[in-house]
């Protein structure tokens, strides 16, 4: 489109504009698609000094991660921590909401009320100092989501935001006769098209981020993701959280709840109902792959972190309440260059 801006005096001035809430309306693409270098890998393809911090405390994180671990059980019935018999610097919970039932009720058949959800006993896994990252979907879950946080003894820090393309599924499934991202569906209870989900983050503990180095990074990536959204009736939570949690929390026990065979990764312990092999997690045998490794070039242990940050300008002094193995530590590299508060 192109409006003419008459000025006094002047002949008219023609601004060219792109009108990206028309194009959704004509076409169902959105407009986040048009976001350029979204995808997380090309994020910092502009700041080299970035790119270089990112790239080696991805290195860090894959020498100090454990062997992916997963435990095939039932969420509502499992004593989790008699079963694990440990607990967790992170835990990532992707719940069942009854929501993602209404986006798809032929195909996601099974959730869990905001009740059940609560009932999850995530205080007896979290560690002193423990973040929780929880889906929390588009709609009333999020509210549910902060009140359920509360419940479990964690307070809200921070809300990370998914926002979803559809670049590779604007067009209809024929065969199914709905669209493959539902771009166009529009929630009932909603006023606007929901192209986004929140994932909320809770805190439990005193942590400095000017001095608790030994334990977060903080500012290292932002609370915005930009992916593709996945198929219809699909739950898949974009892989990039997992980058983000590892990147800002130094611990080394990570716990998912809900996960599937897709959420295995190195340094995480997965649980589910989903998986379609024997489980790998035995609790003695887990604690034992912590160890205070020292090969990885120039590595720092935490108590050699901590150090650096005793006598900080502010007054505070690191605050350390897990066992030093389970802990990432860092490089001087590392410390050198990360953003600090």
């Amino acid at each position: 489109p192109v409006d003419s801006v008459p000025q006094r005096d002047s002949a008219p001035t023609f601004v060219h504009k792109n009108d990206y809430s028309q194009h959704f309306f004509d076409t169902s693409l959105r407009p986040q698609n048009f976001i350029r270098d979204s995808k997380y890998e090309q994020g910092f393809d502009e700041y080299p000094d970035l790119k270089k911090l990112i790239q080696l405390k991805d290195r860090l994180v894959r020498h100090r991660a454990v062997p992916p671990l997963f435990l095939q059980c039932d969420l509502k019935t499992t004593n989790l921590y008699a079963t694990l018999q440990t607990r967790f610097d992170v835990i990532l919970i992707d719940p069942p909401w009854y929501e993602y039932h209404q986006r798809a009720p032929t195909v996601v058949n099974e959730y869990w009320s905001a009740k059940d959800i609560a009932g999850l006993r995530i205080g007896e896994l979290a560690a002193e100092q423990c973040f929780v990252f929880l889906w929390c979907g588009s709609a009333d879950a999020i509210e549910a989501g902060r009140i359920i946080l509360r419940h479990w003894g964690f307070r809200r820090c921070e809300d990370i935001v998914w926002i979803k393309t559809n670049k590779e599924a604007h067009e209809l499934d024929w065969e199914r006769e709905v669209p493959t991202n539902l771009a166009m569906k529009a929630d009932h209870h909603s006023i606007c098209v929901h192209t986004k989900e929140h994932c909320l983050v809770g805190m439990r503990g005193t942590v400095k981020r000017n001095v608790d180095s030994h334990f977060i990074h903080a500012n290292m990536d932002t609370d915005v993701i930009v992916t593709e959204e996945p198929q219809y009736g699909s739950t898949r939570k974009p892989h990039e959280l997992y980058t983000v949690i590892e990147h800002f929390c130094n611990g080394r026990r990570r716990l998912e709840l809900f996960g599937e065979p897709h959420n295995i990764r190195p340094g995480w312990v997965t649980l589910g109902n989903r998986f379609d092999r024997a489980s790998t997690f035995e609790p003695k045998t887990y604690l034992s792959y912590f160890e205070n490794r020292s090969d990885f070039s120039d590595w720092m242990c935490p108590g050699s972190v901590m150090e650096i940050y005793e006598g900080h300008p502010s007054g505070n002094t690191p605050n350390c309440t897990s066992p030093h193995e389970y802990l990432l530590g860092s490089t001087p590299e590392i410390e050198r260059n990360r953003p600090q508060s």
